[in-house]
């Protein structure tokens, strides 16, 4: 029994493996050139249009996830905990949270996908019983192999534009103005590490200052290092998967002095911190929030006090003070985009089969 669900598991990779390339390349071929007509039009409009009042946010933090998520949502636990924690502590910045970043469209796995269906039944596991280490096994996988996308450098540049057009809409759904060209923090954990350094590349490209805060980052010496004003990497001595990322990839060895990685290190750019006897995930990790370290602080209160530390020293948010209150979380105000106005695959299938039984039933006999 063991034996087969093991073959079954492999072969499931397999198959995310050969697809993994595709929706970069259909979102290439089919969605690229409207989007940016309507992204430079609505850029446009913004700078003529008239403004209400100065924007007062320092700068704008855009979380990426880790490769657990399945939905835009910052879903994962600890991690809304953790971005709740950051914004009672800091202000002065607008956070935005609302990226898939594996995929292009910012479609999440649950919705407006032929296959749906079938990855809500693994997210309903991901919660508990037997089948819950393989649940996650699988959607973790299956984002792993969207970073390994990102890393390719045949297909890695169309995902890593792709992924910056969706973090630029988000950005500009939550109000950021291109012509303040404010700051633009990409705080990420794990592999969407990656996933934001390839975007960085991109985002540059509008002016603003852009910077990454990774956490337990897996990343490789990826070109957008050039473009980055400064990259933070905090690590946890516990954790050996963030690690593995120095050994696999040579641009990150020592050696290769022209590397982007090594180029951005002599020139001051990057910073690499060990914050404390952290784990990748589980309990006594990042996020976690139930098991207290030997000085007395979680996982999740290191990370949150290393974050906003970092942030205020470096000039981007303010401390918040004493008594005054949190603003609350306004949803954004969402251009209206083709990809959230056309109905999904299933729900045109649909109205055309109601719409086809409808015009036999007056056709007469």
């Amino acid at each position: 029994m063991i034996g087969y669900a093991l073959l079954g598991g492999l072969m499931l990779l397999l198959f995310f493996a050969v697809l993994a390339p595709t929706e970069s390349m259909r979102w290439w071929a089919t969605q690229s050139r409207a989007e940016a007509e309507r992204r430079a039009e609505r850029v446009h409009d913004l700078i003529a249009a008239e403004r209400g009042g100065k924007d007062s946010r320092t700068s704008y933090i855009v979380y990426i996830s880790g490769v657990g998520a399945f939905e835009p949502e910052a879903s994962l636990a600890g991690e809304r905990p953790l971005l709740d924690a950051v914004r009672a502590r800091l202000s002065g910045i607008g956070l935005v949270s609302q990226i898939y970043p594996y995929s292009m469209t910012n479609q999440g796995l649950l919705e407006a996908r032929l296959s749906s269906w079938w990855w809500r039944i693994v997210q309903r596991h991901t919660d508990g019983g037997p089948m819950a280490p393989l649940a996650r096994i699988i959607i973790n996988a299956r984002n792993a192999l969207q970073v390994g996308v990102s890393l390719d450098r045949r297909y890695g540049p169309l995902y890593s534009l792709g992924i910056a057009n969706v973090i630029w809409d988000e950005l500009l759904d939550a109000g950021y103005h291109p012509a303040d060209k404010r700051p633009i923090v990409l705080l990420s954990w794990s592999g969407g590490a990656q996933i934001a350094l390839g975007a960085s590349w991109y985002l540059a490209a509008t002016g603003a200052p852009v910077h990454l805060l990774s956490v337990g980052g897996f990343m490789d010496a990826d070109p957008g290092l050039d473009k980055l004003t400064h990259l933070w990497h905090f690590k946890g001595s516990r954790d050996w998967v963030q690690g593995v990322a120095a050994v696999v990839f040579p641009g990150r060895w020592s050696v290769n002095r022209q590397s982007s990685w090594n180029r951005a290190v002599a020139e001051g750019r990057v910073t690499v911190r060990s914050i404390g006897p952290l784990k990748h995930l589980g309990r006594g990790s990042y996020l976690s929030n139930g098991t207290t370290l030997p000085d007395g602080r979680t996982g999740r209160e290191i990370t949150v006090q290393t974050i906003c530390t970092t942030l205020v020293e470096a000039g981007l948010a303010e401390w918040r003070r004493p008594g005054t209150p949190v603003p609350p979380v306004k949803p954004p105000a969402r251009e209206p985009h083709p990809r959230q106005q056309s109905p999904s695959p299933a729900r045109r299938t649909r109205e055309i089969r109601g719409r086809t039984r409808e015009i036999r039933g007056r056709t007469p006999s």
